[in-house]
């Protein structure tokens, strides 16, 4: 039961002892999209298990008409942890310049964010985990955080940073799984109601 702040306090001089607690705070929700290409030319004895890239995205939104996909400047829809099966985890910290990871994962589709550093031009890196169940045999990590991510926002983007929150996009020259399957990957995401 949710008890307000001044009636607790109240309550405490009144009966002596009584169990209060902060509000629960929101739950992690977000989104995001990605593009799994074939890098062209593919390294020597490598290659990606897909020829004709493709795009998913959580939440699928891709045959929604009019198309409402989340992109630089449209954030329509959103995934939220523990509802319709779906698990979301992230932190956002900094001010000037900020660390974040994240995690939103939907049926056999995931975007998984780690070691990520902005600087105080919100421009980065993060090393970054693509899963698709469908179309990919396995999830497929960039090598160490060799991906860029981008959250600086400008005239085509209402890309933002803040502690527990942001709206990026991310570019990956490689993600790759063993023993030698190689693609490319790029995207956007959002992070929301995020640890600090």
């Amino acid at each position: 039961m949710h008890v307000s702040s001044r009636w607790c306090v109240t309550a405490v001089f009144a009966l002596g002892a009584l169990s209060c607690s902060d509000p629960v705070p929101p739950p992690a929700q977000g989104a995001f999209i990605t593009t799994i290409g074939a890098p062209s030319p593919a390294p020597a004895g490598k290659s990606c298990p897909t020829s004709v890239s493709f795009t998913y995205d959580v939440p699928s939104l891709l045959n929604t008409k009019p198309l409402e996909v989340l992109d630089k400047d449209t954030y329509l829809h959103k995934t939220i942890d523990g509802e319709g099966n779906a698990s979301v985890s992230c932190r956002v910290a900094g001010s000037s310049s900020f660390t974040f990871s994240g995690r939103i994962v939907l049926g056999g589709k995931a975007l998984s964010i780690s070691n990520g550093t902005l600087g105080p031009d919100k421009k980065g890196t993060a090393q970054i985990t693509v899963t698709n169940s469908t179309s990919l045999s396995q999830s497929m990590a960039s090598p160490s955080s060799n991906c860029v991510v981008n959250a600086a926002a400008d005239a085509s983007n209402r890309f933002q940073v803040k502690p527990g929150s942001m709206w990026a996009d991310f570019t990956c020259p490689s993600v790759e799984a063993t023993p030698n399957e190689y693609c490319t990957a790029k995207g956007v995401f959002v992070l929301e109601n995020c640890d600090q």
